[in-house]
């Protein structure tokens, strides 16, 4: 995968995750996002996102 590859899978994935959260708020669903890093065992820093989702009452 070339850089410009992988700059355009994030960019969809970005899209992608707005699209979705836009669906969830319509629904009256929260959601709230949360990052950890990791380090690999080759060292390289791995960013995890996690997702807590809510129903609004």
């Amino acid at each position: 995968m070339t850089d410009e590859e992988a700059a355009q899978a994030v960019r969809a994935a970005v899209a992608a995750l707005n699209e979705a959260m836009a669906a969830a708020a319509r629904r009256s669903i929260a959601v709230e996002l949360r990052t950890t890093a990791h380090q690999t065992a080759e060292g390289v820093e791995r960013i995890v996102a996690e997702a807590r989702l809510f129903k609004r009452l």
